[in-house]
């Protein structure tokens, strides 16, 4: 009986779009069959703390990773953990909360097992959490994007001024190259948002992403869908076969109504799982920026790989519950 959930990993480096990847795909497999965590927030020292101690929250050393470690098992088990919470406004901690067991959704008769999404800073650093993995994701925007975006983002949100978050950006950086980048190399899957001729930063809608599939994933027939669906759209969809991986293009200069058939084309690869797929509830910043199809496409891909890779461990026997 399928009870145990199928492991989702997303790292990258901060302001990179870690949670607009992650809550665009619990949107799609629907919110109820989903459990969503935050690796950030397994932080030893608060903001003060770090700032006296002289030390970023990008080094191992700041982080619990011995209780992220054991906690990534326990849900990979289909066990509850009692999590801490980190708070980004305040730079302090808040009372941890109780996650429950991410247990199987029943569904027209069938058990459908949940989706455990982990996503932050070091969340494929450490070999016990990437062996407890399905599916690998890093997001690895251009760098002079992810200042762009967590400048944004800090300002708005974390209440810093722009010459603080540049500042920091630099503090950390020696420390992004030495834990954070080097992730990458163990993705299944990369992404890599960039900026086209013309972009115009106040329309995040209209970046243009690379997608990197990596031999490492099993086999599916996304290719060929793909593939036959963008022959005819060669300057906004390009799909190349090359020997470590898959490369797929996504221009943002996609037409709506283009768009619109891709994600269906693929949408429909999932069968049974399309049922309640509501195209509004993908695509968006979490400015509010527009819709981005080359982002909605991306959550698509994860998506189906994550559905697709559920099933094969479904029929393997890789999720039945001890």
């Amino acid at each position: 009986m399928p009870h145990r959930p199928f492991m989702l990993g997303i790292a990258g480096d901060s302001g990179v779009g870690k949670t607009t990847i992650s809550s665009g795909i619990a949107r799609l497999l629907g919110q109820e069959r989903t459990t969503n965590i935050c690796v950030d927030d397994y932080h030893k020292y608060d903001r003060k703390q770090r700032a006296e101690l002289q030390i970023t929250p990008l080094n191992p050393e700041c982080n619990y990773m011995d209780i992220m470690e054991q906690h990534v098992r326990l849900l990979a088990m289909g066990e509850p953990i009692l999590k801490p919470v980190y708070n980004h406004s305040t730079g302090t901690f808040d009372p941890p909360v109780y996650v429950p067991p991410p247990r199987a959704i029943r569904d027209n008769g069938r058990l459908i097992p949940r989706a455990v999404i982990l996503e932050g800073l070091l969340t494929l650093f450490s070999e016990p959490m990437r062996e407890r993995y399905h599916l690998k994701v890093y997001l690895d925007p251009e760098e002079d994007l992810r200042r762009e975006w967590k400048v944004k983002r800090d300002v708005a949100k974390r209440g810093y001024t722009p010459e603080q978050v540049v500042a920091d950006i630099e503090r950390r950086m020696p420390d992004s190259k030495a834990y954070i980048w080097p992730q990458k190399e163990h993705a299944d899957i990369v992404v890599r948002f960039y900026r086209p001729p013309g972009y115009d930063p106040e329309r995040p809608s209209t970046l243009s992403v690379r997608i990197t599939l990596k031999r490492s994933l099993p086999k599916l027939d996304l290719t060929e869908v793909l593939h036959s669906a963008y022959e005819d759209e060669p300057s906004v969809i390009r799909l190349e076969a090359r020997k470590e991986a898959d490369i797929l293009d996504i221009s943002g200069g996609l037409e709506p109504e283009r768009a619109a058939v891709f994600e269906r084309l693929i949408w429909e690869q999932l069968g049974q799982h399309a049922e309640h797929f509501n195209p509004e509830l993908i695509g968006t910043f979490w400015d509010k920026g527009g819709q981005s199809y080359p982002l909605a496409l991306t959550q698509l891909v994860i998506a189906y790989y994550l559905v697709h890779m559920r099933e094969q461990a479904i029929q393997k026997g890789a999720l039945a519950y001890a």
